[in-house]
């Protein structure tokens, strides 16, 4: 019995060392996000982003190898964030290309807010590396657009190399053109990128309409 109860007081220690961990966790990359969207990477040191969490530097490195590693869980963080934003925009709208076509505009515009701007936009390619970057952002995005494109076809069949070949178009776009935009590039503008989206979206449907279902 003795065993036993030992047994389940180490669990019950175990969980909550696993609570309390995630809790620290999630503190620190709060403070970081913080830090990095006012001050940019270059200037948050690893102790004022563990000050601003409320525990020592120590601990920040035993929850991330370096500000760099910290750095990009903020930034698939802010990543995922942004995605789900952009879904939910997308709900709002009538079915069919209206719906893709509203979630490509708040892509758009949720790219200009300033946390997501300097974090995602200006800082992540530098300090990542595009490589890095892309991998984030990229997998991430995928999970949406690819399961978007298909339903505009009816789910039919269609080639994954068509499949994942048109999401990375689109994805490509929206990208350039956030970046763009976050320039003030006074050669585009929002309503431009909307309708180089629907072209491609008109041409994925014409193209695969007679894939089998």
């Amino acid at each position: 019995m003795n065993m036993v109860l030992l047994w389940r007081k180490r669990r019950l220690a175990m969980k909550r060392s696993a609570a309390d961990a995630a809790v620290t966790r999630g503190d620190i990359i709060r403070a970081a996000r913080t830090l990095f969207s006012e001050r940019g990477f270059a200037q948050s040191t690893t102790n004022e982003i563990a000050r601003g969490a409320g525990v020592t530097e120590g601990a920040f490195f035993h929850h991330f190898k370096g500000k760099q590693d910290l750095f990009a869980e903020v930034v698939r963080q802010l990543q995922k964030e942004f995605d789900k934003a952009v879904f939910e925009a997308a709900a709002k709208a009538p079915s069919g290309i209206q719906r893709f076509l509203t979630g490509a505009r708040a892509s758009l515009q949720l790219s200009q807010k300033p946390e997501y701007l300097r974090i995602v936009l200006i800082d992540a390619p530098g300090i990542l590396g595009h490589m890095q970057w892309k991998e984030i952002d990229t997998s991430i995005a995928l999970e949406a657009i690819e399961p978007a494109l298909r339903l505009l076809v009816g789910n039919k069949s269609v080639p994954k190399s068509r499949l994942r070949a048109t999401a990375l178009t689109m994805l490509g776009l929206l990208n350039e053109s956030c970046f763009a935009l976050a320039r003030k590039d006074p050669c585009v503008a929002e309503d431009d990128v909307i309708d180089a989206v629907e072209a491609i979206l008109k041409q994925w449907i014409a193209t695969n309409q007679g894939a089998k279902a």
